[in-house]
């Protein structure tokens, strides 16, 4: 029996027309995994295969545990036989399992009494965000446990969204908060990676300019360290908890209720004691730079009034993920703004801030304090010893000559990078060594300058032996350059010659009055091979 070819029916269903396709059945139909367009979206297997959350495969260190890793990615490499067909049965079942916890990411969730005031550009961030990768990473996180809900954005910016969430680990007790940053994998807002990526040791393979999934996966990596080493040294900043691809969960900087601390820009300080309390947050914010350079060996390269948190007289450092070691090539350049930015901010508090050269040449330095209360010590010392000056309008004319010539000088990061160096080392010869900008990172004993009686007693000197005769002077001039004795047997000379001679044969009879008679020799030799 032939199916009429004008119109397709089927149970429970209207007939359609020629052309038209047939509308599918939400609840009967199996979905059909897409399997070209938008590969990096729906290629879950990453997400499944990598149980193993990134901070159990670092050591202590921050490096890769090599052996977990080895042994994690062993199965990838046996020859075990696939299934021909329904190869994405597991994912499938996991995605299934997993989406019970829809119901625990409420990310329009807002607290009653917090006002929304971008709701457009919250929604849209989300949808570049939360894609369904991304979903299935925080599904994972809430059935282990490490978080119980994920609520409302609390920050969004060019690279990643944080989300508030709350843990309850114990089931009697109060909740905690977490915050969730997620970073941006969709649309790369931030396309200004590349100087802080080249020379970094931990992108020595290059990073993969193509692949942005990758690149940013790296990118949470960098950041989830760089928290690890500056937590360790005691250095205000979030908790980082657990990494998963890019998903980072981390301690939450505000109170029980949720409410995050207001960053340094949005501070509400009372007029009464904003002058002290300014200048004493200044010099904590100093204190916390030269911690984290000498300390932790990093830069932070984007610090500002908009990357600092504040609450009850106490800074906190978040947002380190462009930081760079201190031996990056432009750590140093990084520093200089870093210095600039969080000056011109207490500059406009009203703040007596520092030169921007003495503050790079405090962080810089080896030597000294590192830690409360000589830090602070340290920083009132430098204020002492400025130059006085009378008019206070004229002083501060100078000082802001002085930071519009240091930012723009060039700073090498190392020897080889010095532009004139027979220039500086005239300058180091003639005690002024102090005057590089690079000066801390030479030798204490050649940039330290002669003391001012030595220099003037060795000019006197150099005076008096000019002036007593040309001739000594160019005689001793030409000694320093004439060659001395040539070495060799030939250029002996006779008498010297005839003693080592004879020094020579009186060590050799001495040596002949113990020597062993030739036939007593032989004689010994003949009995011993004898025996054998």
């Amino acid at each position: 029996m032939e199916t009429n070819a004008s119109t397709v029916a089927t149970p429970g269903s209207l007939p359609q027309p020629a052309g038209q396709e047939a509308p599918q059945d939400p609840v009967n139909t199996i979905p059909e995994r897409p399997e070209a367009v938008e590969h990096d979206d729906s290629d879950l297997d990453s997400v499944f295969d990598e149980l193993d959350d990134n901070l159990d495969d670092l050591d202590p260190e921050g490096g890769a545990d090599i052996s977990r890793n080895y042994n994690r990615q062993r199965p990838l490499h046996s020859n075990q036989q696939k299934p021909a067909a329904n190869t994405f049965a597991s994912v499938d079942d996991q995605m299934a399992a997993l989406s019970k916890h829809a119901g625990k990411i409420r990310l329009d969730d807002v607290k009653d009494t917090q006002d929304r005031e971008k709701d457009k550009a919250d929604r849209a961030t989300s949808e570049q965000v939360l894609d369904q990768r991304t979903r299935m990473i925080l599904y994972q996180m809430i059935n282990r446990g490490v978080v119980s809900e994920i609520h409302g954005a609390i920050s969004t910016g060019k690279e990643a969204n944080v989300y508030g969430a709350v843990s309850y680990p114990d089931i009697n007790g109060p909740p905690v908060q977490r915050a969730v940053k997620v970073y941006k994998t969709a649309i790369l807002s931030f396309k200004d990676r590349e100087r802080y990526i080249t020379g970094e040791h931990r992108f020595k393979s290059g990073a993969d300019k193509g692949n942005s999934r990758k690149m940013v996966k790296l990118w949470a990596e960098k950041e989830f360290r760089n928290l690890r080493r500056i937590h360790s040294a005691a250095i205000p900043c979030p908790e980082p908890i657990q990494l998963k691809l890019h998903v980072l969960i981390m301690g939450f900087l505000g109170d029980r209720k949720g409410y995050a601390y207001p960053r340094l820009r949005d501070a509400a300080i009372a007029r009464d004691e904003a002058d002290q309390l300014w200048r004493e947050l200044y010099i904590q914010l100093l204190g916390i730079m030269r911690r984290l350079y000498q300390i932790c060996k990093l830069v932070h390269a984007d610090l500002s009034e908009y990357n600092i948190l504040y609450n009850d007289r106490q800074l906190y450092i978040i947002d380190v993920s462009q930081s760079v070691e201190h031996d990056h090539p432009r750590s140093l350049e990084f520093l200089r703004m870093d210095i600039k930015n969080t000056g011109d901010f207490f500059r406009r508090q009203g703040v007596d801030t520092l030169s921007d050269r003495t503050v790079f040449d405090f962080i810089i330095q080896s030597e000294g304090f590192v830690e409360e209360p000589g830090l602070s010590e340290a920083i009132e010392k430098l204020y002492t010893s400025r130059i006085s000056s009378t008019n206070d309008d004229a002083a501060a004319a100078e000082i802001e000559v002085e930071n519009e010539v240091f930012r723009n000088q060039y700073i090498p990061q190392t020897l080889e990078q010095v532009y004139d160096i027979e220039k500086d080392a005239e300058a180091i010869g003639e005690g002024e060594g102090d005057k590089l900008v690079y000066r801390n990172l030479l030798a204490d004993q050649v940039v330290s300058s002669k003391p001012a009686e030595e220099r003037s007693s060795g000019d006197e000197s150099d005076d008096g032996a000019a002036l007593d005769s040309d001739g000594g002077s160019d005689d001793d001039d030409e000694s320093k350059f004439s060659k001395g004795t040539p070495r060799g047997k030939r250029f002996e000379d006779k008498d010297e010659k005839r003693q080592r001679k004879h020094a020579v044969k009186e060590a050799k009879a001495e040596k002949r009055k113990d020597k062993m008679p030739k036939h007593l020799k032989k004689r010994l030799v003949a009995t011993t091979s004898r025996k054998k």
